[in-house]
């Protein structure tokens, strides 16, 4: 029995072993995994489908910038169930591209996630009508249907009618918006939300003449909150500040080339992902300039965090019950110096 038992002992440590083995050789090849040729690899999750929302990022990798910093890059499409947040956050993504609005939210929750760069410097929102509803300025909007995507758009929109006396629970009837614009097509609301660089586009495209549609303009109206920027875990920051700041310089190299020449960054793109029509990436990459290089801009300052922008976001995300509490800006969440770096 004794021997019985010994043998059983034996096999046992053995298969403890092998086990222990294995999970070392697993350990092994998750690490090699992680580099390509000796090449690092970095995932990159975006908001929303490949489009020239993201040109920089694409333009970037087809010319061999990221190659060229030690960089093999994997860039995760978004889509209407996918939170970069979250993606972030769980370590499927290393590297994120949200709304600053959106990142703040998810930071007053405890979320341990930086802001590392601004890509947009001007916000993309408007609110469309036709002209023949008569809506010119936002004081028009009293009495009439607007819609929106909401999920965290909303926030310009109520900053809007807030700012100029309307109610948006009593002057006017708040609808949702589908990914369409057929409900301002077909009328039946007055005014839709609409991105400079997607939805305006779509209703040019449908037919429509800009003479036929007034717009209200976000930053116009002072109520701009900031959209696209770059975002970090502080868990993962902390290994890789040189991985990193190589990824905004062959990043912000990227969108320097996709703002210069917006019509190649629209084929690019468009050779990704053929979801949408080749003018229309191209009336989007032209569009992303805008407010990427925004007039005035310095080319050479793409990523840079203007606080003044950052401040109004927050103050506006607090007002208006995106946040249910003061923001906190300071570098523990807002923190420049690997754009700084990169820059250098």
């Amino acid at each position: 029995m004794k021997s019985v038992k010994k043998l059983v002992s034996i096999v046992l440590i053995i298969g403890l072993v092998t086990m222990l083995g294995a999970g070392c050789s697993s350990g092994t090849t998750k690490k090699e995994s992680s580099s390509t040729g000796g090449l690092q690899k970095v995932t990159l999750q975006l908001k929303w489908l490949p489009q020239s929302q993201f040109m920089g990022y694409y333009v970037a990798k087809e010319k061999g910038y990221y190659e060229a910093e030690g960089i093999d890059l994997e860039i995760l499409p978004g889509g209407s169930d996918i939170i970069p947040e979250q993606q972030v956050s769980n370590g499927v993504a290393d590297i994120g591209v949200t709304w600053l609005s959106s990142l703040m939210k998810y930071q007053s929750q405890g979320w341990d996630l930086i802001d590392t760069a601004q890509i947009f410097q001007k916000s993309g929102m408007l609110l469309v009508s036709k002209a023949s509803t008569g809506i010119v300025t936002p004081a028009d909007l009293r009495g009439k249907k607007v819609s929106s995507w909401f999920g965290g758009n909303e926030y310009e929109i109520y900053a809007l009618l807030e700012a100029n006396g309307l109610n948006k629970d009593k002057d006017l009837t708040m609808v949702q918006q589908d990914y369409t614009m057929n409900q301002l097509i077909n009328n039946d609301v007055d005014a839709a939300s609409a991105m400079t660089y997607n939805e305006y586009g779509l209703l040019l495209e449908s037919g429509l003449k800009e003479s036929d549609l007034n717009k209200i303009d976000m930053n116009d109206a002072g109520v701009a909150m900031m959209e696209d920027c770059l975002f970090v875990s502080k868990d993962w920051i902390a290994d890789n500040e040189d991985l990193y700041v190589r990824f905004l310089r062959a990043s912000i190299k990227g969108w320097a080339d996709a703002c210069a020449d917006p019509t190649a960054a629209g084929k690019t793109v468009y050779n990704v992902d053929q979801s949408v029509s080749l003018d229309h990436q191209i009336y989007m990459a032209n569009e992303v300039k805008k407010l990427v290089e925004p007039a005035g801009f310095d080319a050479a300052k793409i990523g840079y965090i203007d606080m003044n922008a950052v401040q109004q976001t927050a103050d506006l995300s607090l007002k208006y019950g995106l946040l249910t509490q003061k923001a906190d800006l300071s570098t523990a969440t807002v923190n420049p110096k690997y754009w700084e770096e990169a820059t250098k």
